[in-house]
């Protein structure tokens, strides 16, 4: 069963797809101290998170697990799905897509970079870092719990990362070409088909808890 790893490749992608554009632009506004130092602490400090409450999966019975990764899989998948269709009919694009740099307020310069370190760029992109990674564990989590395939799980993750990684070193610079609408549009009918397989299967396997 390869499912677990393509549901956290493809979760891991789209998510940290957003923290990447922000960072690599405040990479390019001079700022890569603050930029890569906040995406490696954030992600690190919410893989610790994880990991200490991992032994919480041991409360509930596995069939439960595998319910609660079905709807969160489905749930995701269903809101990257209406949410991309609205956007492709709108023809808009997220913010932090149009404008990665809106909330530092913060413009390109060739000094900054030889300028102190910026707490303020630190702070809010570790915010991001943050948001980004709790929701890659939001989905990782449950399915790693559910399946025990925790090695698909885990180098789904590493996969995810390290190819949006490569697709923003590859393109450096035109990252604003990527279509990120049809690309979230693409994962989130990924999560959903995987999603509403796995809901099939529980009720399949449904009578079979009751009996026991």
């Amino acid at each position: 069963m390869i499912s677990p790893f393509i549901a956290a490749f493809t979760g891991t992608a789209v998510e940290f797809f957003e923290t990447a554009v922000i960072a690599y632009a405040i990479v390019r506004a001079g700022y890569p101290r603050e930029a890569l130092t906040a995406v490696v602490i954030g992600h690190v400090l919410v893989a610790v998170l994880a990991i200490t409450l991992l032994p919480l999966n041991q409360m509930l019975p596995v069939f439960w697990l595998r319910v609660l990764a079905a709807f969160l899989l489905t749930a995701m998948g269903l809101h990257w799905t209406q949410k991309s269709i609205r956007r492709l009919i709108a023809n808009k694009r997220p913010r932090w897509a149009e404008d990665p740099l809106g909330k530092l307020k913060v413009s390109p310069t060739a000094e900054a970079a030889v300028q102190a370190f910026s707490p303020f760029v630190f702070l809010v992109m570790a915010k991001s870092s943050v948001v980004e990674a709790a929701e890659i564990v939001v989905v990782v989590l449950p399915i790693g719990a559910a399946t025990a395939a925790w090695n698909q799980v885990l180098w789904g993750v590493a996969a995810g990362i390290s190819a949006v990684t490569a697709v923003a070193l590859v393109l450096h610079g035109r990252m604003k070409s990527v279509p990120e609408v049809k690309l979230k549009l693409a994962i989130g009918l990924v999560l959903l088909a995987l999603g509403l397989s796995w809901c099939v299967e529980i009720y399949q396997d449904y009578p079979g808890q009751l009996e026991g």
